[in-house]
């Protein structure tokens, strides 16, 4: 099982190494598996937050402010951007459509575009094939 446990924070530890690399391309493991992590670790903070009943004072009416929620969206959110325009490249879109997910229902063909399509196969104007370095574990 340790294996399972490297392979995953293989990929976690190189988005967060190239959190504000936004040229490349990246996998469609590499973009899968940072974001679930990343889901987890909100929803994770989200809940202690909740469960402790830590309120400050709100910045904007209405609108609770929840101080480890808060950093980790913080910490989080650069690296997310540079996997999802690296992703995008690696399908042969611009990550200018990274952009989508700032009007709401366009996450929706983001997430299905990073997590769920195959990787554009040949070499494009983002960089080299991944499928030539692919390295398969047993």
């Amino acid at each position: 099982m340790k294996w399972w446990i490297d392979l995953y924070m293989k990929w976690i530890t190189k988005c967060f190494k190239n959190y504000a690399v936004f040229n490349g391309r990246a996998g469609r493991d590499e973009c899968t598996y940072f974001f679930l992590f990343v889901t987890f670790v909100l929803v994770s903070f989200l809940a202690i937050d909740l469960i402790i009943g830590w309120k400050f004072q709100n910045i904007i009416d209405g609108i609770p402010w929840l101080p480890l929620f808060e950093t980790s969206r913080l910490l989080t959110a650069l690296p997310a951007l540079a996997v999802g325009v690296r992703r995008l490249h690696d399908l042969n879109k611009s990550g200018w459509w990274i952009l989508l997910i700032f009007t709401g229902i366009g996450i929706i063909p983001i997430v299905y575009w990073c997590c769920f399509i195959n990787s554009y196969e040949d070499d494009n104007q983002y960089g080299l094939s991944l499928a030539s370095s692919r390295i398969f574990y047993l």
